[in-house]
């Protein structure tokens, strides 16, 4: 009889144990849950009109446990925002993810298909209608890449042109431009030795006054062609 109450003094501390195990490892599950819910987005942008598109994207969000948020995909998202650039996104534990995005500098304007785009520093075409900018920026025409035109406005400040003073941009399909500067200023540029070309301008240009209506023809190597009107 004795070794039957103590067996069932045994399984009741064995099963007072387990109950209050159970129970302190849900209310320890529970409290983790709840600190490491999503409280706050803090996004750090040029503006606040990008803040708030920002903000929208990641509302639904909140109250998600943190672990489970994906940097990756949130940053993958912000990306189809095409004006935006340096995008960064970080986890704060235990309960705030901070977002930081750069509007990218616009440096042109083509058309395609009829419908007008910002060209983006960040190597990216931008609907105008998902952007508003006052600048005013030079034209592209002809069909190009993005990375393409960007290079080539490197090459042209490295080798002293001011790329501000050119009002348009003519691409030809023998992967070569033409620049067009106020008072119908022309310089039309080779598709190959292309340093070479602008170092033979600027050497022309030190010693030579360039008049409106002027164009200089630099697609023959080693030569410089000089036209007025």
């Amino acid at each position: 009889m004795l070794q039957q109450i103590n067996k069932i003094k045994i399984y009741f501390y064995i099963f007072s144990f387990l109950f209050l195990t159970t129970l302190i490892n849900q209310n320890l599950f529970l409290k983790i849950k709840n600190n490491f819910l999503l409280k706050n987005i803090i996004v750090k942008s040029d503006t606040i009109e990008t803040e708030n598109k920002i903000r929208l994207l990641y509302d639904d969000l909140v109250n998600t446990n943190i672990f489970l948020i994906n940097k990756k995909l949130i940053k993958k998202k912000i990306e189809n925002l095409l004006y935006l650039e340096n995008i960064s996104v970080k986890k704060k534990y235990p309960s705030t993810i901070i977002i930081n995005a750069k509007k990218t500098d616009l440096i042109a304007v083509t058309f395609l298909d009829q419908k007008k785009y910002y060209v983006g520093n960040n190597g990216k075409l931008i609907l105008s209608k998902n952007i508003s900018d006052n600048k005013k920026l030079p034209i592209i025409f002809g069909k190009f890449e993005v990375n393409n035109f960007i290079e080539l406005n490197n090459k042209l400040e490295k080798n002293g042109l001011d790329i501000n003073k050119i009002i348009r941009y003519y691409y030809h399909k023998n992967k070569r431009w033409d620049l067009f500067f106020g008072n119908d200023i022309v310089i039309r540029l080779p598709n190959k030795e292309l340093i070479n070309a602008l170092k033979l301008f600027q050497n022309f240009k030190k010693n030579n006054v360039i008049n409106p209506n002027t164009t200089i023809d630099l697609r023959i190597e080693n030569r410089l062609i000089f036209k007025n009107g």
